[in-house]
């Protein structure tokens, strides 16, 4: 019954021309034969050269006869159940026709196989629809002066802040001591600690520039870009698996598109060129021509794996299904709509948008911008099948193409069919005519083995048609659909780009340009807001993925536009805004909440003070092994894999020179680090915009009773007897290496006399090494201390 109201609506919901038309159209039909039929005769497969697309293909390879649905071989077969063959059910998404469907197809052809072309009615925007705040493009605003002594302001952000702290009777709490300071920028820029020469350093500078001359030695370290890095793959949901699956197949060259991230923000790629690369980058080359092949070109097709990130287990035919392979596409729209622009599309996929003007029809013709790529009737598997069918939807293609969406081994037919007969020759050649053979054959498999492999998203030039999916149902098609922007930001024809290359639709790079305009609403607003968000713990916009009516309203809506504008004015350059921000007093400021604050801004909603935040998964696994001296810090490359031991508890494997920083430890989903998984480090499902930062009584007790973090205790108790000679000095170096300060009087005196009582029981004990246990257990209790686990 269900089915027949999906058919009748989709008819009856279809905005046709006021002429009354046929009940069934190929708008009814094709959608059907999509679904069903073209995996084995369509764009790429074509059984019995058979294309059954369009009505013009079907006519021209004979599958129906005009007005004779029994007469038609297309019904003889699906009624026979000849077609599909049983044994290709659930293949490649394979399925049979089901009997609503096979009568919607009889009754087009008993018709006549009638098309008509559908008349849309345009989408008529209320009046008051562009009028929200985060709609209309960012203007720089005027700098308000105000009456705060000038030492306070050291930046227009002092400015704005200030401006509003007045209003509510309140200012900036005093500035954070240098260890403080110190510590709070070493951690939000390079996700690390800093080191005991790092803190000398800074304490020996007395100039006026001591602190700026630190925040320009951060940036300009490479952990800077493995940090922010790390932040921007959580936003592209970065995983070196694909999920959905128990299996969790590994994702072999994934972590190439990490090297990208890190290496982009390490040079300060500007974000207009970042996004546009990651967007279309196949587009922006030309990679048809082997020879032509350079490290331009492999980097634009690299960064296309921003669109290759989210859980995709369509390797497998039981979850091959469309609806399958759209929830794949939906969750890489989401990944875009709403870490990039702060949109939440998804709300539109199954009715129009409940809050923002977003159209069910804008999700549809948003997501047809994408189809050449993402296609759900010819689809690309994310990993290889062997043996594969025609009809599978795998194809070989020349070596220079990124690999149809899929990292395997690089395979080229042309080299192949070359290789063949040379090779079944030179088993029975003999003298000069060997020789000739060998040097060509040598010559081929080198050519062969040049190709990089990647994983990417590419054009393949031409799409099947977008219908919109009422109520989100693939059995109930809706209106047909082109490329198209919202309405709310272009009414105008979306028009494709010119691309690199043939064989493209231009699509993808035309959404790039428009993304990255310097007037954007919301691509500037939104990459400033998640900035300050991870220096200040809540963004401007504290609903960091949703800039819509229902959002979280900006606290300081002039102090974003200000910032928005900077990042575009000065070539859209993040490390600008981190200067800029951690110059700022506001960020200056000691976390010290007084009976004044507490009352008047109990939620920093103003920045009256600076927020204590715990460290996150990746600082606590780097912080531990860098402050031990076990922390390797070469970058990039394959993933260090991980060891599952008993009762599921998996670590890093350590190489010779220690650890890796966890991001370069494979993040499969299956087998996450027990560490980073207790300290919230997130399932990608499909990504993650924001962090929870949870207290859960698991967290103390992993780092009270984990044999790893007793070990580091130990290797660090150890360097520090090399350095200290005495207790006290021991004590101060303890200190300075975990909590990056040194301890008071009272913590001096209380942690040396636990040193000296430590020792004394384990001489009763007659256990070797007192001194070395007793650091051990030193280190090991700082490491379980707030100071430690805390950014002030």
């Amino acid at each position: 019954m269900n089915l027949r109201i999906h058919h009748w609506l989709s008819v009856v919901l279809l905005s046709f021309s006021a002429t009354a038309g046929p009940k069934v159209t190929q708008h009814d039909a094709i959608p059907v034969l999509l679904r069903r039929c073209v995996m084995c005769h369509g764009q790429d497969a074509r059984e019995g050269g058979l294309d059954l697309r369009t009505k013009s293909a079907m006519l021209k390879g004979g599958a129906f006869v005009s007005g004779k649905p029994a007469e038609s071989k297309i019904i003889q077969r699906i009624v026979s159940r000849e077609c599909p063959p049983d044994k290709n059910i659930s293949m490649a998404g394979i399925e049979r026709m089901g009997a609503i469907e096979l009568k919607t197809l009889r009754d087009w052809i008993s018709v006549g196989a009638p098309e008509v072309r559908q008349t849309l009615k345009p989408v008529k925007l209320k009046p008051e629809a562009r009028k929200h705040w985060a709609f209309q493009p960012p203007k720089r605003p005027t700098i308000p002066t105000i009456a705060i002594p000038q030492p306070k302001i050291r930046n227009p952000i002092d400015v704005f802040l200030l401006r509003k702290l007045a209003i509510q009777k309140l200012g900036y709490s005093p500035e954070a001591s240098k260890h403080t300071l110190l510590r709070r920028v070493t951690y939000d820029l390079t996700g690390l600690p800093p080191t005991s020469s790092e803190m000398v350093a800074f304490e020996k500078d007395t100039s006026a520039t001591a602190y700026e001359k630190v925040v320009d030695r951060l940036l300009a370290s490479p952990a800077y870009g493995v940090r922010w890095g790390r932040h921007w793959l959580d936003l592209a949901g970065y995983s070196d698996s694909e999920g959905k699956r128990s299996a969790d197949m590994v994702r072999d060259y994934a972590w190439k598109y990490r090297d990208y991230v890190i290496n982009s923000f390490n040079t300060d790629k500007p974000y207009n060129d970042f996004l546009m690369e990651q967007i279309a980058g196949d587009e922006l080359v030309d990679y048809s021509d082997p020879e032509a092949i350079d490290e331009n070109v492999i980097e634009k097709l690299v960064a296309t794996g921003f669109l290759r990130m989210a859980p995709d287990g369509t390797s497998a035919n039981p979850v091959n299904r469309v609806e399958d392979r759209i929830e794949v596409i939906g969750d890489e729209l989401q990944i875009l709509a709403g870490g990039v622009m702060g949109l939440t599309m998804e709300c539109a996929r199954c009715h129009d948008h409940k809050y923002d003007p977003i159209s069910q029809r804008d999700y549809y013709s948003f997501a047809a911008i994408f189809k050449a790529s993402y296609d759900e009737y010819n689809w690309l598997t994310p990993q290889p099948f062997k043996n594969q069918w025609a009809g599978s939807t795998r194809r070989h293609l020349p070596v220079a193409l990124p690999e149809e969406r899929k990292p395997i081994e690089a395979y080229n037919a042309e080299l192949e069919e070359e290789l063949a007969p040379l090779e079944k020759t030179f088993t029975s050649a003999k003298g000069n005519e060997r020789k000739e053979l060998k040097k060509k054959i040598d010559e081929l498999k080198a050519k062969k083995k040049t190709m990089p492999l990647i994983r990417a998203l590419w054009d393949r030039g031409e799409s099947s048609p977008t219908y919109v999916n009422l109520r989100g149902n693939l059995g109930s098609p809706g209106a047909l659909v082109v490329p198209a922007l919202p309405r709310v930001f272009s009414e105008e024809s979306f028009q494709p780009a010119k691309v690199m290359g043939k064989n493209k639709t231009g699509n993808r790079l035309a959404l790039a340009r428009w993304i990255t305009k310097p007037d954007h609403p919301l691509t500037s607003r939104v990459w400033a807001n998640r900035i300050w968000k991870h220096h200040f713990g809540q963004g401007i916009v504290a609903s960091l993925d949703n800039f819509g009516k229902l959002g979280s309203a900006p606290t300081h809506p002039e102090l974003l536009d200000w910032l928005a504008i900077e990042l575009v004015e000065n070539k859209w350059s993040t490390k600008h805004l981190h200067r800029l921000i951690c110059a700022s007093t506001a960020y200056r400021q000691s976390s010290l909440n007084s009976k004044n604050t507490a009352m008047k801004d109990p939620d920093n909603v103003w920045l009256s003070r600076m927020r204590m935040r715990r460290l996150d998964a990746e600082e606590l696994h780097d912080g531990l092994l860098a402050i031990s001296g076990r922390l390797n810090t070469r970058l990039g490359g394959k993933p260090d894999d991980v060891q599952v031991r008993e009762r599921g508890y998996v670590t890093g494997k350590p190489g010779e020179g220690g650890w890796r920083r966890s991001v370069y430890i494979r993040q499969r989903r299956i087998h996450m680090m027990t560490l980073l998984e207790t300290f919230d480090l997130p399932a990608m499902n499909p990504n993650c915009v924001t962090r929870i930062n949870s207290t859960v009584v698991q967290q103390p007790l992993f780092l009270l009773h984990d044999k790893v973090i007793y070990d580091l205790s130990r290797k660090l108790a150890s360097e520090i007897q090399k350095e200290a000679k005495t207790i006290e000095a021991a004590t101060r170096l303890a200190y300075r290496k975990i909590v990056n300060r040194p301890p008071s009087e009272k913590e001096l005196v209380e942690m040396t006399e636990s040193i000296q009582e430590l020792e004394r029981q384990f001489v009763a004990a007659k256990e070797a090494g007192q001194r070395n246990k007793a650091l051990s257990v030193v280190c090991h209790a700082l490491f379980n201390s707030a100071a430690f686990l805390y950014v002030d």
